[in-house]
């Protein structure tokens, strides 16, 4: 499925004033896609930013909420962190972690991306059929862990501003 004139558009960070650093990116959507095994459309944006940026830094960190698009519950995550997206080559090497007969795990990677890190090691990922975002807190099982946090790359891009102390 190819990026159309359309969907060209870069991705944003709609907050004017989150301090981002982005790699050039030298990749094109046929290397992407044939790198990540996929033509789903979902990924779309995802992709796109990929073809502007091979990674971005956010020197102050970035935050988002998941209120803004989910119900939470007190006790429940919502400040969510993001310290980097990943480099293009960093995002194959994650998607083949050393397994240990972890099928959750396992299956998580066949079926999601991870691009981003919350700066402490818990990756952000894409689900490829549904473009929807989540978080993977490490220290949990699969089960626990992983949580939505954006109902798109869109979305999630849109949402970020500087970390604070909220």
């Amino acid at each position: 499925m190819d990026i159309n004139n359309k969907d060209k558009t870069m991705i944003s960070f709609t907050d004017s004033k989150l301090l981002y650093e982005g790699r050039e990116s030298l990749l094109s959507e046929v290397e992407i896609r044939r790198l990540l095994g996929t033509n789903c459309d979902k990924i779309n944006s995802f992709i796109q930013l990929y073809l502007t940026y091979d990674g971005v830094f956010f020197p102050m960190q970035a935050m988002m909420f998941r209120h803004t698009f989910y119900p939470v519950a007190k006790g429940d995550w919502d400040k969510i962190e993001i310290g980097f997206f990943l480099k293009f080559d960093d995002i194959i090497k994650n998607r083949k972690p050393k397994l240990q007969n972890d099928s959750e795990m396992d299956y998580l990677v066949k079926t999601h991306i991870p691009f981003a890190d919350d700066g402490c090691g818990n990756d952000i990922w894409i689900e490829i059929s549904t473009g929807v975002i989540k978080v993977f807190y490490h220290e949990y099982s699969i089960e626990e862990g992983l949580i939505e946090i954006a109902p798109s790359f869109e979305d999630f891009c849109s949402s970020l501003e500087n970390w604070t102390l909220k």
